[in-house]
């Protein structure tokens, strides 16, 4: 169990001071919202950030000075990806917010560091562009994704969407041979090239568990999708008509771990 200790009033008033400073830093442009800036302001604005964030910006502005409140893990880690703080410096964020260190990563997890050059390539896509872990988990998104992938607003788990949400089999065309059976491929690799990865494990046992379609397709043992590219269908949330795409996968040499997937829709032919 982790420790909590009493947080005393000048912590919060260092807990204020930090998290101001973190935010002033901020380089408007680096941001997940920057091309939605409504002025051209020096600083990044606590609107901005509770945007990003997700949260309310009474609830940010709260943190920020250094008032006492019930504040979650999920919250603090939002804040602390928002503001782009390194390892050394989220602790502090938790030590001086809630009085203990972060809680340990589940057995396995690994935490995802996305450079600035990445953001700014995804956000610049006018095609749906997202990043995926070696947990098909979906660590960055542009806007345009969401048309496609309605889903990320509130759970990034690619496979949990695929194979727990019928959603998906209205949405994808083929939706097993076109998209299960690709993304099986890839979970399949993604556990023998870290076999010790508990992470990864659970989930395959989870996807195979809860979707027996699944598991016919894990046990055929077929090596789909390692293509960089394919041609598959989709519906778009706000229309029921089908729309091709070209599925193209890159790495990046950085981050040889995460996948940069967008979704490209084929011109109607003239």
């Amino acid at each position: 169990m982790v420790a909590i200790r009493q947080v005393s009033a000048d912590q919060n008033s260092e807990l204020a001071a930090c998290v101001k400073a973190w935010r002033h830093r901020l380089v408007p442009d680096d941001r997940l919202l920057a091309r939605r800036r409504r002025a051209r302001r020096s600083n990044v604005t606590q609107e901005e950030v509770a945007e990003i964030v997700g949260v309310s910006v009474v609830w940010y502005s709260n943190l920020e000075r250094g008032v006492r409140a019930n504040y979650s893990d999920a919250f603090l880690d939002a804040v602390a990806e928002a503001l782009r703080l390194d390892r050394h410096e989220r602790e502090l964020l938790y030590l001086l917010a809630v009085g203990r260190m972060p809680s340990p990563s589940p057995v396995g997890a690994t935490a995802v560091v996305l450079g600035p050059a990445l953001r700014q390539f995804v956000e610049g896509q006018r095609w749906a562009t997202y990043v995926l872990d070696r947990y098909a988990r979906v660590v960055l998104h542009n806007e345009v994704c969401e048309a496609y992938y309605p889903w990320l607003r509130s759970d990034p788990s690619y496979p949990r969407w695929l194979f727990t949400d019928a959603d998906a089999r209205r949405r994808l065309v083929n939706w097993d041979t076109d998209w299960a059976a690709p993304l099986l491929t890839q979970m399949r690799i993604a556990q023998a090239l870290h076999p010790q990865d508990a992470g990864i494990a659970a989930l395959v046992d989870a996807c195979l568990a809860t979707n027996p379609e699944a598991r016919c397709l894990w046990n055929a043992h077929a090596a789909n999708g390692c293509t960089l590219q394919s041609r598959r269908g989709i519906r778009l949330s706000s229309d029921h008509r089908t729309t091709l795409v070209d599925v193209v996968t890159l790495t990046d040499p950085s981050a040889s771990e995460l996948q940069i997937v967008s979704l490209i829709p084929v011109a109607d032919p003239a």
